[in-house]
């Protein structure tokens, strides 16, 4: 004797495809906006190591009157940051000046093209290489 449709248990092919739909969907728009968002924590570490850098350089000055000869390994920084996202550079170091970059690499640059590198100078002026607003990147 067979029991009644209701008292049969289990799921039926319908629920398990609506269900995988329904799962598809909500991934289908949650990975750009996760994407976006580690591509955002990414340049923010390294907006934040950069500004580190920058106080490192400031204390080279201290110590030895002039921004020369002045270098990521002098410093105890390592040339990679962020997971290998982006390169910290020091694009010039004169007697009273500096300029550092942190430039992306990889995906982090083929994502984040509006923002592009970042740059900070010895007087203070944050600056980027794309064509963004250089408040929002930083």
């Amino acid at each position: 004797m067979h029991q009644p449709y209701y008292f049969q248990r289990g799921f039926h092919f319908v629920e398990v495809l609506v269900s995988i739909a329904i799962i598809s969907i909500t991934a289908a728009l949650s990975f750009p906006l996760y994407s976006q968002y580690v591509v955002h924590a990414r340049r923010l570490e390294a907006a934040s190591i950069l500004s580190k850098l920058a106080i490192a350089m400031e204390q080279f000055h201290i110590e030895h009157n002039t921004y020369q000869n002045a270098t990521l390994i002098a410093l105890n920084f390592p040339e990679k940051i962020a997971k290998n996202n982006y390169q910290l550079i020091i694009q010039a170091a004169t007697h009273s000046e500096y300029l550092l970059i942190a430039k992306p690499l990889g995906s982090q640059s083929e994502k984040d093209m509006a923002c592009a590198a970042l740059t900070l100078s010895s007087n203070g002026e944050k600056g980027i290489t794309g064509s963004g607003n250089t408040m929002e990147c930083w």
